[in-house]
């Protein structure tokens, strides 16, 4: 069979759009640019009554591009399981054709992962990088992809201004070097001057929901930043520590009955914003000094937690951050 590696991928992007075109290149070779080529089915096309039977057609049709037609299916797991059960029949013929799959996940249990594991085709997988080896993947993909070195800090910088989304790292690095063609490296200020931080700014909404100690609109705000807005748990892990840091400064200064306009000189922040907008003394007296203590030391607990695996996925992950919030008695 010349089925391609079945691909499951959890949303790195860049190097799932480098395996499919490394399979059209393979199998197309110069033709690959032309989109008549090959055929590309979705599996949740209302359009096409049987996606599977479309499938098995168009691997069955002669190709005036390649030796047989050249066909991927995307968005696999959508397939009904009556879909599935009729493509896993017509795979376990081993039919020769060059097809490609692709999955957000594969179960080695079901229908179709039983049917893969029979024709002996082990899927493919990317992985995201985690955080803390999200600096390591720029610098050995910035050398292999560009053939360019990139600073650590550089790097370092990246990863906390993009966060782990693969496809817009490597098109931010493609942007710099598209303008600036004869650097000899990715320099920590050259990168600095072309990207701004998204993550922080996002990730700092959690403030005001967690400054009000309010459990509902808290864990309804965290939702959305981790699975709407794609902000790693991780991060907002750090964001809340810096925050409930200086919540405890302002409780401190508040017992030394320092007033409001005062507190904000010696945090050097905006007075309207700290005082009129947000309020951030009333939040430092939601919760306190006992607590905002306790909360850093958990806090800087899930740091090394989230790091070391302790919680594997983002629902608990998740779970982790909203048990934070508890409301005033």
């Amino acid at each position: 069979a010349r089925i391609c590696s079945s691909s499951t991928f959890f949303h790195d992007f860049f190097s799932k759009n480098l395996a499919i075109e490394a399979f059209l290149k393979k199998a197309l070779g110069e033709s690959i640019n032309d989109p008549m080529a090959y055929k590309t089915i979705y599996a949740t096309d209302p359009q096409i009554p049987s996606v599977a039977e479309a499938i098995i057609e168009a691997c069955d049709t002669v190709s005036m591009f390649s030796e047989e037609q050249t066909v991927i299916l995307r968005q696999a797991d959508e397939l009904k399981e009556s879909e599935n059960k009729l493509l896993a029949e017509w795979l376990s013929r081993n039919p020769d054709c060059s097809l490609l799959m692709e999955f957000k996940s594969l179960k080695a249990t079901s229908t179709i992962g039983k049917a893969l594991k029979a024709i002996k085709l082990k899927a493919e997988t990317f992985d995201l990088p985690k955080d803390y080896k999200l600096p390591d993947w720029i610098m050995e993909n910035c050398k292999k992809h560009f053939n360019k070195s990139i600073d650590r800090n550089a790097c370092a910088y990246i990863a906390e201004a993009i966060g782990n989304d693969t496809w817009k790292i490597m098109s931010e690095l493609k942007n710099i070097l598209f303008l600036n063609p004869n650097i000899p490296a990715f320099s920590e200020n050259i990168v600095k001057s072309f990207i701004v931080p998204t993550r922080k700014m996002q990730a700092f909404e959690i403030n005001k929901f967690f400054g009000d100690r309010n459990p509902e609109t808290y864990v309804k705000k965290l939702h959305e930043l981790i699975e709407e807005q794609k902000i790693e748990p991780i991060v907002i892990v750090s964001q809340l520590f810096n925050y409930a840091v200086q919540l405890l400064h302002i409780a401190t200064m508040l017992e030394q009955n320092m007033r409001g306009e005062d507190i904000a000189k010696a945090l050097h922040v905006n007075e309207y914003i700290f005082l009129k907008l947000n309020n951030e003394p009333r939040k430092a007296m939601n919760w306190g000094k006992p607590l905002l203590c306790r909360l850093i030391k958990r806090l800087a607990e899930l740091d090394y937690e989230f790091k070391s695996d302790k919680y594997p996925t983002k629902t608990t992950q998740e779970l982790a951050l909203a048990a934070l919030v508890i409301p005033p008695r």
